[in-house]
């Protein structure tokens, strides 16, 4: 009992940062808690974070490559190509700025949608004197709604399956995928159907950008490596690491100017989340999962794969996404068919609540720092109306392809 009160209690407070404090300190602050009273050795809690390496090399590929997406101006240049195509309509712009949100979460990951795309998005549609709001919400929502029908396009895919079967995933997933992005587009026109009537004034023509037109192909190579190396059987996180050099290189920014962009208490957080979890695991959380999943079995296959999936939902919004993720990961070693609902619930659940994901999160900071204030009731009502319909048909989907 004590070593799970001091894991969700950690959990909790890196959620909720109370004023003053960090997401990694109270990560951190429960690990070594946990080391202090012999709940977890010092060997076991270096051998579950060694064991993750695959997944820190890729987060700090990830890393690399929106810096070099950022200092290139690539997400300058979608957004002013967006901008011109929507030809002075609200709701065309917004369409294309959604749509462009899933593109670059597939290409660079959810959280350089949310992070880096939405600071441009801000810039936008804020100096044409629109409604920031339904925009900014789009960037956030689309970037874990378009998550996970791929397994690079977020960290969690990664943890919870390491070296997943290309052609399995993308069958299971992908189509689920386009169906929840459509899902998603078409309520939020309906409920922003007021902030989005109208024109706006043009521009003149974009400005060139070179380096970032560059960039963006590099880009989509890194991406055909990824497929290479799912096909071929090999872990993504080298295949990320060499492909953030490379596309340092091809968008002439520095390995030091990219350094400033890394988030390196990200690290100390996740390794503080693998270590908090093994324990978990040995005091018999996986078990007491196994267990509950199993009796949900017995009411057959679309009660086992909805009770993944809304579990993990309900758990990303309570905990946040990356330690179920980890917890998933586990899971995932006794009960392999239940990979991709438990995928689904931790990518797409987290659109409920401002704390769900770490995206969110740091969304919601970089929107402060331009003083812009999100109502966490506002976020929870538009979840609640977008997420059950997603995930209704996410679970079909599986359900019909099991």
């Amino acid at each position: 009992m004590a070593p799970l009160l001091i894991v969700v209690a950690a959990i909790v407070l890196a959620g909720l940062r109370p004023k003053g404090t960090r997401e990694w300190m109270w990560a951190v602050a429960g690990a070594l808690l946990l080391l202090a009273l012999r709940y977890e050795s010092v060997e076991d809690a270096w051998r579950a974070i060694w064991a993750q390496w695959n997944v820190l090399l890729f987060i700090f590929g990830l890393m690399g490559l929106a810096a070099a997406a950022e200092e290139a101006g690539a997400f300058t240049l979608v957004a002013e190509y967006v901008v011109e195509h929507s030809r002075g309509s609200r709701r065309r712009l917004f369409v294309l700025l959604f749509l462009a949100g899933a593109a670059l979460t597939i290409l660079l990951s959810n959280d350089a949608t949310a992070i880096a795309f939405t600071p441009i998005v801000y810039g936008a549609v804020g100096k044409r004197g629109l409604d920031a709001l339904p925009f900014l919400f789009g960037c956030t929502f689309v970037a874990d709604t378009a998550s996970f029908g791929l397994p690079f396009a977020n960290p969690a895919n990664v943890i919870v399956l390491p070296r997943p079967h290309i052609l399995e995933y993308i069958l299971h997933l992908a189509p689920a995928e386009v169906v929840a992005i459509a899902i998603n587009l078409a309520l939020f026109l309906v409920l922003f159907r007021t902030q989005l009537r109208g024109s706006f004034e043009r521009d003149g023509a974009r400005e060139r950008h070179p380096a970032a037109r560059r960039t963006l192909v590099a880009v989509c190579g890194v991406v055909l490596g990824y497929l290479v190396a799912l096909a071929f059987d090999l872990p993504l996180g080298p295949v990320a690491f060499v492909g953030a050099l490379i596309v340092l290189a091809v968008a002439h920014v520095s390995v030091k100017g990219a350094a400033g962009h890394v988030s390196w208490s990200t690290f100390l957080l996740i390794a503080a989340f693998f270590v908090l979890l093994d324990a978990l695991d040995r005091a018999g959380l996986v078990a007491w999962v196994l267990r509950g999943l199993h009796a949900a079995a017995h009411y057959g296959p679309a009660a086992d794969i909805a009770a993944a999936a809304v579990g993990a939902a309900l758990l990303s919004n309570a905990l946040n996404n990356l330690p179920v993720a980890v917890a998933s990961a586990h899971v995932v070693s006794h009960a392999p068919h239940l990979a991709y609902a438990l995928i689904a619930g931790i990518d797409v659940g987290p659109n409920l609540t401002t704390a769900g994901s770490l995206a969110t999160i740091l969304w919601v900071s970089a929107l402060r720092k331009r003083d812009v204030q999100v109502s966490p009731l506002e976020y929870l009502r538009l979840g609640a109306i977008t997420v059950p319909p997603m995930l209704a048909a996410i679970l079909l989907w599986l359900w019909l392809v099991r």
